[in-house]
């Protein structure tokens, strides 16, 4: 399992922060979002998944985020 960290920039609430988290289990990956920091912990299958895939799970739903 390989691990990245997303700075998310346009997350605002508690709701967005679910939605960044359902986005990326639903890919596969597994998150813990942070609202306060604006910033996700995913760990992910690196043979299933590349860091742009994260990326684009969280573009889907209108959210910004890049490697930290």
């Amino acid at each position: 399992m390989a691990k990245v960290v997303l700075k998310i920039k346009n997350m605002s609430c508690g709701h967005c922060a679910m939605t960044i988290k359902r986005a990326l289990e639903k890919i596969g990956a597994k998150a813990d979002v942070s609202l306060e920091e604006k910033m996700a912990v995913v760990e992910y299958d690196e043979s299933k998944l590349r860091v742009e895939d994260l990326i684009n799970a969280v573009a889907k739903f209108g959210y910004e985020a890049e490697v930290i």
